[in-house]
């Protein structure tokens, strides 16, 4: 899931600390890491779920990939088609992950497919911040009408929706959203060694963004 980086548009909290401008290079910076590091993995198929539909997305970011408008609605809204999209298309399961994750293990994507194969219908990956920063299933889960997106309780939120359904969800490691500019010094912090590798267009964002004093 991610969104065209539009100075002004994406990672708004982060802009007024920064710059827009800033804001959308690093923004891009993580898109561009995300797709090198996904696409490479030889078990999956990567798709992009991106908005808005009139921007140039797709040719920029994804022209390997195949990428998708997000429908209408909200995030929950959104969510829950482009998996639809994803496994009416012929895929056993589908993990979602969405884009302030640049620093996503790949190990922790790997468990999530494994505990599909293995027969859970519904993982998620728990965010810092109360919300989540990964969901996967076999089929679309009913956990997404209702929910305050944005909020505090937004993974609690969903755990009830989906024992609601009789769902039983299994949860990965935790780990933050690169929200604001302490997320983001907290980022630059922890790319050190082995930590680095394959986030090259994030480190020299980072790197740009201490010499400006920044962080």
């Amino acid at each position: 899931m991610a969104r065209y980086p539009q100075p002004g548009a994406v990672k708004t909290r982060l802009a007024a600390s920064i710059g827009a401008a800033e804001a959308a290079t690093l923004y891009r910076a993580f898109l561009h890491d995300l797709g090198s590091r996904l696409s490479a993995h030889s078990s999956w198929l990567l798709h992009w779920a991106f908005e808005p539909a009139s921007s140039s997305f797709r040719a920029e970011l994804a022209a390997d990939e195949d990428a998708f408008a997000q429908s209408d609605g909200d995030l929950g809204a959104r969510m829950q088609a482009a998996m639809t999209r994803v496994l009416a298309a012929g895929a056993r399961s589908v993990v979602l992950i969405g884009s302030d994750v640049p620093h996503i293990p790949l190990g922790t994507v790997e468990e999530a497919f494994r505990r599909l194969a293995a027969g859970t219908d519904l993982v998620l990956g728990p965010a810092q911040d109360g919300g989540y920063y990964l969901i996967g299933a076999r089929s679309a889960p009913p956990v997404f009408d209702g929910v305050r997106w944005g909020g505090a309780d937004v993974l609690a939120a969903t755990l009830a929706a989906a024992r609601r359904a009789s769902i039983e969800p299994q949860l990965l490691e935790e780990l933050y959203d690169v929200d604001d500019l302490a997320d983001v010094a907290r980022l630059y912090h922890d790319m050190t060694g082995a930590r680095a590798a394959g986030l090259p267009a994030t480190r020299a964002s980072l790197e740009r963004l201490h010499a400006l004093g920044y962080i």
